[in-house]
């Protein structure tokens, strides 16, 4: 079991610490792209090894009520999540996050951001450390797989300890979707309708300055 566990999420893992090199190495500004080339990555991957099927995603949507009240819960955890690490932000506000930031000052950028905020993320993040990496067996392999999914889908997105920890929150609704659920579709379609709200007014504003 641990061998097969390894062999299927290591090569997403070391796309993973690749990119995080990238971001010690790679200029601030360029971070955008890699990022973006992280999730390209991840998605060619899955559709390749099968572990991403789109069609039967689209399909889920038809699934009926209980699938959108799934949805609905999950998109108001996440959403809760959220603004729970703000507000504790705002109570340690010299406390560094080590966010990876992704500039976008170009209409070119701006495309990168979209992609990589909005259309990827959801299927990639949710395909990896979700349905990949958290372990439905036992409870003891669901806490032990769901701790590290968690790390590691936060640091992806940041480079400190307060970073990381504010960001693992932010995976704790989802997570906790995906074990009471067993449907990765759920939450795949909850963390894209809580990118497209949050990341989308960005988009929208950063259109309008480059206007």
């Amino acid at each position: 079991m641990i061998k097969y566990y390894v062999k299927k999420n290591c090569i997403p893992i070391i796309f993973e610490i690749f990119f995080i090199i990238s971001c010690f190495l790679v200029p601030k500004e360029y971070i955008i792209y890699t990022n973006c080339l992280f999730y390209v990555c991840l998605f060619i991957y899955f559709i390749l090894k099968r572990d991403l099927n789109l069609k039967d995603w689209f399909f889920s949507f038809k699934s009926g009520k209980k699938y959108w009240e799934q949805v609905g819960l999950t998109l108001l955890g996440f959403m809760l999540a959220f603004g729970i690490t703000i507000e504790l932000e705002n109570i340690f506000p010299n406390i560094d996050t080590g966010f990876i930031g992704l500039r976008r000052n170009s209409w070119l950028s701006l495309i990168i951001f979209f992609i990589s905020t909005i259309i990827l993320p959801a299927v990639t993040e949710e395909t990896f450390f979700r349905k990949n990496m958290i372990l439905l067996h036992s409870k003891q392999a669901v806490a032990i797989t769901m701790t590290i999914s968690m790390f590691l889908y936060a640091i992806e997105h940041a480079l400190s300890w307060w970073g990381i920890l504010l960001t693992m929150i932010w995976a704790i609704p989802l997570s906790i979707a995906y074990i009471k659920t067993k449907n990765i579709y759920v939450v795949m379609t909850a963390h894209f309708i809580g990118s497209l709200l949050g990341n989308g007014f960005d988009v929208i504003f950063t259109a309008i300055q480059l206007i």
